[in-house]
Parts: C-alpha cells; sequence; structure tokens
C-alpha cells in the first residue's frame, strides 16, 4: 500500500458531491432564496410605512402644546426663530444625557433667536416629569404631549427624537437619539445666520 491510496479510496466523496455542469440551483435553493427576497420585500415596505408622512423635511406641522408652567407653546408664533422640538419622556436614558446639552444648546443661543420645545411623551405621571425638569435645571419651555398628539403628527417612535425647524417654519434636521451640544451647534449657527 502506497501513502496515496488511503486518499485514492475517497474518490467516492468527491463524485458524491459534485454538481453536474449545468444543473443550477436546486429547487430547495431557489424556494429559499425566494423565501428570503419576499422577507427583504415584507421588512421594506413595512420600513418604509413606518417613516411615512413623518416629517423629517418640509413644512414643520403646526401644533399648540399647553406647558408645564400653565403657558401655552404653539410653533406658529416662532415663525422667524429657529425651533429645536425635543421629544422626551423622564424614564429614558438617552434623554437624561442630552437634557445637559439641550439646556446649553437654549443659554447659549436664545438670545440669538433660537428656542427649544420639550414634548413630553408616554410618561407614567406628571409629577415624574416636572421632577425631571427641576433635576435638570430645564428653563426652557416643556409641556405634557396629552392624548400623544404632536407625537403622531411628528410620527415619533420612541424618545428622544428631535426636528430643527427653521425660521421659515422647515425641517431641516432630524435626530433619533441622544443630541449632543456639538452635534447640533452648527446647524444652529448656520440656521441663524440665514436669518441675517
Amino acid at each position: 500500500m502506497t501513502m496515496s491510496e488511503p486518499f485514492d479510496q475517497l474518490e467516492f466523496l468527491d463524485e458524491a458531491t459534485a454538481t453536474p455542469a449545468g444543473r443550477g440551483l436546486s429547487p430547495g435553493s431557489l424556494a429559499l432564496l425566494a423565501a428570503v427576497l419576499a422577507l427583504a420585500l415584507v421588512i421594506a415596505l413595512q420600513l418604509s410605512r413606518r417613516n411615512a408622512g413623518r416629517p423629517t423635511s418640509g413644512a414643520a406641522p403646526d401644533f399648540s402644546l399647553a406647558l408645564f408652567d400653565g403657558g401655552e407653546f404653539s410653533l406658529s408664533d416662532y415663525r422667524d426663530q429657529v425651533v429645536l422640538i425635543n421629544f422626551w419622556a423622564s424614564w429614558c436614558p438617552p434623554c437624561r444625557d442630552e437634557a445637559p446639552d439641550l439646556q446649553a444648546l437654549y443659554a447659549d443661543y436664545r438670545e440669538s433667536g433660537f428656542t427649544v420645545i420639550g414634548v413630553n411623551m408616554l410618561e407614567s405621571s406628571r409629577r415624574k416629569a416636572l421632577d425631571f425638569i427641576a433635576e435638570f435645571g430645564l428653563t426652557y419651555p416643556n409641556g405634557e404631549d396629552l392624548g400623544e398628539r404632536v407625537t403622531n403628527l411628528y410620527r415619533v417612535e420612541a424618545p428622544p427624537e428631535s426636528f430643527l425647524i427653521d425660521g421659515d417654519g422647515v425641517v431641516r434636521r432630524f435626530f433619533i437619539g441622544s443630541l449632543r451640544y456639538d452635534d447640533v451647534s452648527g446647524s444652529i449657527e448656520a440656521l441663524l445666520a440665514e436669518k441675517t
């Protein structure tokens, strides 16, 4: 017996796994490919439906919101100003992360024609929202979205989500997740410069 004889006996494996020339995909492979393509189509349709109507550009839907301090905020009253609409909840860790940055943006740019409006959503109690505002020393307007009217108007999925609106009432940027000062300050400055 030579060294190659044991390997010569394995030739039957090559023959058993070989694909005949010109055969193509098996019916099972074609069915699997069709199933994967169908699943991809379903996911794409669901994503497009989910985002349908979300105002990530174009005119920002107008709304009014009762504020926690007893006042009222109407987006249309802030024409000629740059507005950041921020959807938040006290139980949301990324909302807690971004709160100091939002307050700093408001403090630094409000004299130049910028405001933040906080839209509290999916909150379990008014007290928790008020405690959140006090904890972070938020001085920009905040209101409770009773009945999720504004949340539905903007098609918000989960907090935090934010919309940056220019002085003409047009959505210029959309953010999902926690905002950082440096991520948005340049955009605010550019929009404020457009006004002058």
